[in-house]
C-alpha cells in the first residue's frame, strides 16, 4: 500500500459516498443483468429450473449452450496461444526500434511464466462467451517475496560480508562459543566471537500480478459505458479473512470488529451460487478465518480541493451501508480491470453472450425433445381398452411378464389398444430448423465441426470448405473482439506498469539463454498489438497457406537476385525467417524462435558488404589468369617451402648429432672425475688409518711406561732404597 498523503476530503463524507456508490452498484445489477448470468450458467450446466418436466414423464434437456461454447472455446483459445507471443510492441517514437522485441519477450514472459496466463485467458474468455463479459485485473503488488536462512559460527568479517548486500537484513542475532586463535603479530592466543544469526534476503520487492474477477464480483456505476469513463469501479471479494487484511496492513481492531460475510443470507451471489452451490460456508473455528467482503473501490472524488476530481482508492470493508473505511489513497496508475468483450453493443457497456444467443433455443429443443420421446413411449406402449371386470389378473395385464398369461371371463369383449400417432417426422424437422438458427447465430453447425462426413455428401471439397470459413468467421470476429477490445488494453497496461514500478534489472531465461531484463529505458507508451492471424482456422489450412506464401517470397527473392538488386533480396531474408516461424507455430509446436536463427539489422548489413565485396571481382577470364598465377605462386611458395623444410630438418640432425657427442663427452669427464675422486679418498682414508694406528701405538707405549715407574716407585718404597733414576723422558719421543 502507498504512503498516505494530505487528505482535505472528510472521511465520513467519503465513506458515506463508497457506500452509496456501492449500493446503487449492487441495485443496478441485481436485475436483468443477474437474472441472465444465473440462467446462461444454469443452462450451461444443464439445469433447466424455468423449464420443469411433466412429473411422469420425459426429463430430457438439450445442452445447445454447453455444445455451442464447447465449440468455439477451443478455436479462441487456439488464436491466442498459437504461439509463445501473444503480444507484439510497436514503436511509437524514435528510438523505440531497439527496445521493442525485448519488450515483448518480457511481456508474454511475465503473463505465461510469472502469472498463470493459460488459467487466465481460460477463464476471461470462458466468462466472455458465458456471461457476454470476461474481467481480468492487472495491477503491481509492491508487497516483498523473502527467503529467510540461518547461519551459524560467523566472525565479524563474515558478518560484515554477508551485510554487503543491501537486500540481506539480520533478523535475530545470537553470540555463540568463541573461537581461540593466535595473533601473528604477539604469538598470544585470542578470543574470537561467533555469531549465530537468522537473516532475511529480499529476493524481489514487487511483481506485476493479473488474475480473472469474476462477472458478478465487479461492480461499476449505471451510467458509464467504460471502464476508463467509469466514476466508479469495485471488485467486491468475499474471501478475504481477516488474518489477510490485518497481513495488508489494516487498522487490527476496525478489522477484528468487522462483521463476517453470511454465505447463507440473501448477500450470497446467485451467480456463484448457481455456479457451485456447495463451495461456500463458514466454518465455526478461528475467528481469524472469518470471511470478510472487501470492496477495492476506485472512485471519482474531489480530495485536494480544486474543483477537479482526482482518482481515489478506497478499501471498504462489510456490507454496504454498515461497513469500515479501511483506508484510502490518491491513486495515479491506471485502472486495474479490462473488459473481455464477446458480443460488443454500441453504447452500452454490456455485451452480448453466446449463451444468449442459444438459451432461447435450449428451451425450445428440450420441450420439443421432451414431447417426441413421450410420444415413442406412447407409440411403443400403447393405451389398453378392456370391458370392466372382464380380466381376472389385472396385475398381468397392468405390468406384464415375460411368457404370461392373461384370464378372460367367459364371453368378455377382447381387449384392444389404442393408437397415438407418430410426431417423430415433425420434432426431427424441427429439431433441424432450430439447429439451423444456432447456426445462423453462432456459426457452429455440424459443417463446421469438420468431424460429419455427412456434411461432405453430395458437394465438393471447395463448396463445403467455403461452408466452413462462412460460418467459422462468425467465431473469428468474436476472437477480435476480445483481442482489440480487451487484451490489447490489458497488455498496454502491463507495459506502463513494468517501466514504472520495476525499478531493477531481472534475468530470465528465454530460448535456452538467461537474458537481461531492463524496462527503466523503454517506452511506457509503444503501441501493443495482439497476434491473432492465425488459429482461427484448421491447421492444414494455415499450413497450406503458409507454405504458399513462402513459395511466393523464394520467388521474389530470385527475381531480385537475377536483375542484380541483390539488397532487395537480403532483406526478404527475415520475412522468410518470420514466415517459417509462423509455420513451426501453425504446427503447433512450441518455442518457434529456437527453430531458426534471429536476423536483425547488424546481420543484414553484413551480409550486404559481404555481397558487394563478392560483386566487386573481376571477369572470368581474368579470374582464370588470376587463379593461375595464384596456383604458380601457391606452387613456388610450396616448393621453397619444402626446402626450407629439408635444410632445418638437417641443420635439426646436425645439432641433435653434436649435442649427443657432447653429452658422451660430459658423460666420459664425469666418469673420471668420479674415478679419481674415489681414487684421492681410498688414499686419504689409507694415510688417516695409519695415523690413528701410530697414535694408538704411542699412547700404548706411553701408558705402559708410566705403569713400570709407578711400580718401580712402589718397590723402592718398601725396599728403603734409593729412589731409581729413570731414563725415560716424558713428552719426548723413545730412544
Amino acid at each position: 500500500m502507498a504512503a498516505r498523503r494530505a487528505k482535505k476530503i472528510d472521511e465520513v463524507d467519503l465513506k458515506a459516498l463508497i457506500a452509496s456508490e456501492i449500493s446503487d452498484a449492487e441495485t443496478f445489477v441485481s436485475t436483468e443483468v443477474v437474472e441472465e448470468r444465473v440462467r446462461a450458467i444454469n443452462y450451461y450446466n444443464g439445469e433447466m429450473p424455468d423449464t420443469p418436466h411433466q412429473v411422469g414423464w420425459s426429463q430430457f434437456k438439450s445442452r445447445d449452450v454447453a455444445d455451442v461454447i464447447g465449440w468455439v472455446l477451443p478455436g479462441i483459445i487456439r488464436v491466442f496461444t498459437a504461439s509463445d507471443r501473444i503480444v507484439d510492441y510497436e514503436p511509437t517514437k524514435p528510438g523505440d526500434e531497439e527496445f521493442t522485441d525485448q519488450a515483448s519477450d518480457y511481456a508474454n514472459y511475465v503473463f505465461w511464466k510469472d502469472n498463470d496466463g493459460y488459467r487466465i485467458m481460460w477463464d476471461a474468455t470462458h466468462d466472455s462467451l458465458l456471461q457476454a463479459d470476461g474481467v481480468v485485473k492487472t495491477y503491481w503488488d509492491d508487497s516483498e517475496e523473502c527467503e529467510y536462512s540461518v547461519h551459524s559460527g560467523l566472525d565479524d568479517q563474515s558478518m560484515a560480508m554477508l551485510l554487503e548486500d543491501p537486500d540481506v537484513e539480520i533478523v535475530s542475532q545470537k553470540e555463540g562459543e568463541p573461537y581461540t586463535d593466535i595473533d601473528p603479530n604477539t604469538g598470544q592466543p585470542v578470543s574470537i566471537p561467533l555469531y549465530d544469526v537468522k537473516v532475511k534476503h529480499v529476493t524481489s520487492k514487487g511483481r506485476l500480478l493479473m488474475e480473472t474477477v469474476e462477472p458478478e464480483n465487479f461492480l461499476k456505476d449505471r451510467e458509464s459505458i467504460t471502464i476508463e469513463g467509469a466514476r466508479f469501479v469495485c471488485h467486491r471479494d468475499p474471501h478475504v479473512t481477516r488474518s489477510k487484511l490485518i497481513e495488508m496492513g489494516f487498522d487490527k481492531e476496525i478489522v477484528e470488529g468487522l462483521p463476517r460475510y453470511n454465505f447463507s443470507s440473501s448477500r450470497l451471489s446467485p451467480e456463484a451460487n448457481a455456479r457451485d452451490p456447495y463451495q461456500f460456508g463458514n466454518a465455526n473455528g478461528d475467528p481469524s478465518m472469518d470471511r470478510i467482503e472487501l470492496y477495492e473501490c476506485y472512485i471519482k472524488a474531489d480530495v485536494n480541493g480544486d474543483g477537479i476530481a482526482e482518482t481515489v482508492l478506497a478499501y471498504y470493508a462489510g456490507a454496504s451501508g454498515a461497513g469500515e473505511l479501511l483506508d484510502w489513497e490518491v491513486w495515479d496508475d491506471d485502472l486495474p480491470f479490462t473488459q473481455i468483450p464477446c458480443e460488443p453493443v454500441p453504447h452500452r457497456f454490456t455485451s452480448r453472450s453466446l449463451a444468449g444467443d442459444v438459451m432461447d433455443i435450449q428451451q425450445i429443443k428440450t420441450a420439443v425433445g421432451r414431447s417426441l420421446l413421450n410420444n415413442a413411449y406412447q407409440v411403443n406402449n400403447p393405451q389398453k381398452d378392456i370391458e370392466a371386470g372382464s380380466v381376472i389378473n389385472m396385475d398381468e395385464l397392468v405390468n406384464p411378464s415375460v411368457g404370461g398369461v392373461i384370464l378372460r371371463k367367459p364371453g368378455s369383449q377382447p381387449i384392444g389398444y389404442t393408437v397415438t400417432p407418430s410426431i417423430q417426422q415433425d420434432a426431427l424437422a424441427t429439431l433441424g430448423f432450430m439447429d439451423q438458427v444456432i447456426e445462423m447465430r453462432t456459426g457452429v453447425s455440424r459443417a463446421t465441426m469438420a468431424l460429419d462426413p455427412e456434411t461432405l455428401q453430395n458437394q465438393t471439397a471447395t463448396a463445403n470448405q467455403n461452408q466452413h470459413d462462412s460460418a467459422y468467421s462468425q467465431v473469428e470476429l468474436i476472437a477480435r473482439n476480445q483481442a482489440e477490445l480487451g487484451w490489447k488494453k490489458v497488455f498496454a497496461k502491463v507495459l506502463r506498469l513494468i517501466v514504472k514500478h520495476q525499478d531493477r534489472p531481472r534475468m530470465i531465461r528465454l530460448r535456452d539463454e538467461w537474458v537481461e531484463m531492463d524496462p527503466r529505458q523503454w517506452n511506457a507508451t509503444m503501441d501493443a498489438q495482439i497476434n491473432v492471424g492465425l488459429g482461427t482456422g484448421s491447421r492444414d489450412r494455415d499450413m497450406s497457406m503458409l507454405n504458399n506464401i513462402l513459395a511466393s517470397q523464394i520467388a521474389i527473392t530470385d527475381r531480385f537476385q537475377g536483375s542484380g538488386l541483390a539488397d532487395k533480396a537480403i532483406e526478404m531474408m527475415p520475412k522468410i525467417r518470420k514466415t517459417l516461424v509462423k509455420i513451426v507455430e501453425a504446427a503447433g509446436i512450441k518455442n518457434a524462435d529456437s527453430f531458426y536463427p534471429d536476423i536483425d539489422e547488424a546481420d543484414l548489413e553484413k551480409i550486404k558488404q559481404m555481397a558487394a565485396e563478392a560483386s566487386s571481382q573481376p571477369p572470368p577470364e581474368v579470374q582464370v589468369q588470376q587463379a593461375k598465377l595464384q596456383a604458380d605462386v601457391q606452387k613456388s611458395q610450396a616448393e621453397l617451402q619444402l626446402k626450407q623444410q629439408d635444410q632445418q630438418s638437417t641443420l635439426q640432425m646436425t645439432a641433435m648429432q653434436n649435442e649427443a657427442n657432447m653429452q658422451l663427452e660430459r658423460e666420459k669427464m664425469q666418469q673420471d672425475a668420479q674415478i679419481q675422486m674415489q681414487k684421492m679418498q681410498m688414499e686419504f682414508q689409507l694415510k688417516q688409518e695409519q695415523f690413528i694406528a701410530e697414535i694408538n701405538l704411542k699412547r700404548e707405549q706411553l701408558i705402559a711406561e708410566l705403569q713400570l715407574k709407578r711400580e718401580l716407585a712402589e718397590m723402592g718404597q718398601q725396599n728403603g732404597d734409593a729412589q731409581v733414576s729413570s731414563d725415560v723422558r716424558t713428552g719426548g719421543e723413545p730412544g
